[in-house]
């Protein structure tokens, strides 16, 4: 009992440790990334990656997402008669939860296990001890471009993702016997402008978590190569439990 006990203290210290420093990375990145020089270049080659690059996942995700839901939904409803109030069922479940909930989790993982690798292989490699010694500072220098990209990029990836879900419940409501304009209709009709602000929201905050995160664990990755598999491995699990954790306390402050 008493080694169960320690145990549990030990994970639950390294969790705060963890947590705290995360913390301190995230403020010093707010504190010294806006100064000058901004390094647009970084900031425009990291949008670039993370965000063009990640388009064809997203769509591909969103699109399943949408007709997986829609047909759940029409299955569900069919049963009551009524699968013409398809559109307002999907809407709400697709904007304000799942979709940016899932391309958080999927999409925003998939970059931060490469900021996390490619910062952990910098470091394996000596190159942000460089990057310090040439006078710049790595914090600005690596993670403030990377972060600001990933918070922008993923909120534009979720706007993308509600455009590709709609148009995937459309393509299964016609099969249901609801007219593509009328789901549209009824799906646009269900929302309001608070729905479209929670998305945007979540969008941004995600993205925020998922960018620091994938820097703290690149920029504390153990020497050796393998150590660089196992900080890209915790990226993602971590991404994903704090993205879920994240978007509970979200859910309960918007709605």
């Amino acid at each position: 009992m008493k080694r169960a006990i320690e145990r549990l203290g030990g994970f639950v210290l390294a969790g705060l440790d963890w947590l705290g420093g995360v913390a301190i990375l995230a403020v010093t990145a707010l504190r010294v990334g806006p100064r000058r020089p901004f390094g647009w270049g970084d900031i425009v080659k990291q949008m670039a990656e993370q965000g063009f690059g990640s388009l064809p996942i997203t769509t591909f995700i969103s699109l399943f997402i949408g007709m997986i839901l829609t047909w759940q939904f029409a299955w569900a409803l069919k049963d009551f008669g009524a699968v013409m109030t398809l559109g307002y069922a999907a809407s709400l479940a697709l904007v304000r939860e799942l979709i940016p909930t899932v391309i958080a989790i999927t999409v925003g993982a998939k970059m931060a296990a490469g900021m996390a690798a490619e910062l952990g292989s910098m470091k394996v490699t000596e190159q942000i001890d460089a990057v310090a010694a040439l006078g710049a500072n790595p914090i600005k220098k690596l993670v403030w471009p990377r972060v600001f990209a990933a918070t922008f990029a993923t909120p534009l990836l979720v706007v993308w993702g509600n455009v590709v879900a709609l148009g995937g419940g459309m393509v299964i409501g016609e099969k249901w016997g609801v007219p593509a304009g009328y789901f549209y209709e009824t799906y646009i009709d269900m929302l309001v402008p608070l729905d479209y602000i929670a998305t945007l929201s979540k969008g941004f905050i995600f993205g925020f978590i998922v960018g620091i995160i994938g820097c703290y664990q690149g920029f504390n990755a153990k020497t050796g190569t393998e150590a660089v598999g196992v900080a890209t491995t915790e990226t993602v699990v971590a991404t994903s439990i704090c993205v879920i954790v994240a978007d509970f306390y979200l859910t309960l402050v918007f709605f």
